[in-house]
């Protein structure tokens, strides 16, 4: 008489189920991984974004107190053989700067320049944000009575909300929210120092930062020639 063999259940291999818990936990580690990974970039890019606009932000503060270092005015009737009638002044109001200053440089060799410049900062409306600003930087070579006027303009900060030009008077410590050298106050005579306070939206920042910077001018009278 031949044995009877009983097949058992194999204790190898998964069951359909047990394949399809795997695949899940699987798929949600992958899923958790992908964004944490996103995450991560994106916060990179952000820092990064910000990095750059705070470098933006140190290098216009930076240029605007190097050409007010070198500010100057001019009282004369003759300035490098040129008649003209008035003077070259300083004239700063809380937002608009307009003056002259040792700062201009030379690009093109044996160009009929000098290191005399006419320079102005001021803001404009920027076309894609109603409640942004662009900070302008305008630089002219001929010094005239218009100083407000020619040369050539470029924005040197984005993202500005608004700037603020404060004019320290020489023996005291009380700021001045004008100065202009053809008034009764402050003729003949450039403020001691310009405070420039600048609030700037940082990338993915809803609230603007404030920044400061304190620009000591060198000279303290008129250049005669």
């Amino acid at each position: 008489m031949s044995p009877n063999f009983e097949k058992t259940p194999s204790s190898n291999g998964f069951t359909l189920l047990e394949v399809m818990i795997a695949v899940t936990i699987l798929a949600g580690m992958a899923l958790a991984m992908f964004g944490a990974t996103s995450m991560m970039v994106n916060s990179k890019d952000v820092v990064e974004n910000r990095d750059e606009h705070n470098h933006s932000v140190s290098f216009a503060l930076t240029k605007m107190a190097e050409d007010l270092n070198s500010a100057f005015f001019v009282k004369s009737q003759d300035l490098l053989g040129a008649k003209f009638e008035g003077e070259i002044s300083f004239e700063g109001k809380e937002d608009r700067l307009d003056f002259s200053s040792f700062t201009h440089l030379r690009y093109i060799k044996n160009a009929k320049e000098t290191d005399m410049a006419e320079v102005s900062y001021y803001l404009i409306s920027d076309p894609e944000e109603s409640d942004r600003r662009i900070l302008m930087r305008r630089e002219a070579t001929i010094l005239d009575k218009n100083p407000q006027e020619g040369g050539r303009a470029y924005p040197l900060l984005d993202q500005v909300r608004s700037i603020r030009f404060e004019y320290l008077p020489l023996g005291t410590k009380e700021f001045k929210g004008e100065w202009d050298t053809k008034s009764i106050d402050s003729a003949n005579k450039l403020p001691r120092a310009v405070k420039i306070t600048v609030e700037v939206f940082m990338p993915e920042e809803e609230q603007a930062r404030t920044f400061t910077t304190l620009a000591p001018i060198h000279l303290s009278g008129p250049m005669e020639f």
